[in-house]
């Protein structure tokens, strides 16, 4: 009786150990795909950081632009020291730049946390770099860039009456040279009028604000690739 009890405890407890292991191991498993997956994404960020910073690089350098044309068009406002061409010019880069905005490429993001691959990252500097990256910057891009959009709309229609010009755009590779040709301008008095001061002082201040964010992003990307 005792050798039977024995020998059927010894089979239960293998098949039950084998059935332990086949867990495990399947647990296992399934745990190093999940890490071969994040590492795997985690090489895809890389990839779109870098990219993401040559965008972001490429924005500055327009919103500087535009800048320096509000610049020569406020020392106009005073000084009439440019002449019709010029001002054309001026104003239609400021026009066409200063609604440039950064969007972060965020597909890979969004497979790491759909994936539960978040979750796995060890470096808890990266995951709060990410966080502040893709969450928190990016709310507020949006929020910035609701204002942007309403007044570059509102800055335009104001100067429909005082200002005209027919521009010559140039087709790149998916996407417009910004650098257009102006010709048949002309500028009316109304466009030295102190609301069009207004409406320069406030372009140039948004253009600031919104390069105080970009500062913030360039800082975000220099923590995640460091830790990456």
């Amino acid at each position: 009786m005792k050798s039977k009890v024995l020998k059927y405890g010894l089979e239960f407890l293998v098949v039950f150990t084998g059935i332990l292991l086949s867990f495990v191991i399947d647990n296992r498993i399934k745990v190093n795909e999940r890490i071969a997956n994040k590492d795997l994404l985690l090489n895809q960020l890389d990839i779109a950081l870098n990219e993401d910073r040559i965008q972001l690089e490429v924005v500055k350098s327009s919103l500087d632009n535009c800048l320096a044309s509000i610049d020569s068009l406020l020392e106009n406002h005073s000084k009439r020291n440019l002449n019709t061409k010029s001002v054309a010019s001026h104003f239609s880069n400021v026009s066409a730049r200063m609604s440039i905005s950064f969007f972060p490429q965020k597909s890979i993001y969004n497979q790491l946390i759909n994936s539960n691959a978040f979750e796995l990252i060890e470096n808890e500097e990266l995951k709060k770099g990410l966080t502040d990256y893709y969450e928190h910057l990016n709310e507020r891009n949006n929020s910035i860039n609701i204002k942007l959009d309403e007044f570059n709309q509102e800055f335009d229609y104001y100067f429909i009456p005082h200002i005209n010009y027919v521009t010559s755009l140039n087709q790149l590779n998916n996407s417009i040279d910004l650098s257009s040709n102006i010709s048949n301008y002309a500028i009316y008095e109304g466009f030295y009028e102190n609301a069009s001061l207004g409406y320069l002082t406030n372009a140039q201040k948004r253009i600031v604000f919104y390069q105080e964010l970009l500062k913030k992003y360039d800082q975000a990307l220099l923590k995640i690739t460091s830790e990456l």
